[in-house]
């Protein structure tokens, strides 16, 4: 069994919960780049191939984006399971996502995280 700091947990919860709300926020904004971009390169005089050139480099940056995001979501299933381990209960930490859920006494999260 791990014995981990309650305090420090909550800490590394807090963090992973900012973590994936600044994803959100980055891939929003790429999303938004990307609209503006072909908004802005419309009668621009770019030529198609200077403009997908600069589409492809915006498209890559956000499905690096994408890809940290989803390795986000890996290393949250490997603390969970950490959790798990310890001495410390599931529920006293929280969603890892934030997801706010409203639990009755009789009603146990039954959710599985596998990395």
């Amino acid at each position: 069994m791990l014995n981990l700091d309650p305090v420090k947990t909550q800490a590394v919860a807090h963090q992973t919960r900012s973590a994936f709300a600044a994803f959100d926020v980055a891939l929003v904004d790429a999303t938004r780049l990307t609209g503006a971009f072909l908004d802005a390169a419309m009668d621009s005089g770019l030529t198609a191939g200077e403009s997908q050139r600069i589409l492809q480099r915006i498209h890559d940056s956000t499905s690096k984006l994408l890809e940290g995001r989803s390795d986000m979501l890996r290393a949250t299933a490997m603390l969970t399971r950490c959790i798990e381990h310890s001495q410390i209960s599931a529920s006293e930490v929280g969603c890892p996502l934030g997801m706010a859920g409203e639990e009755t006494p009789a009603a146990k999260p039954n959710l599985t995280l596998v990395a």
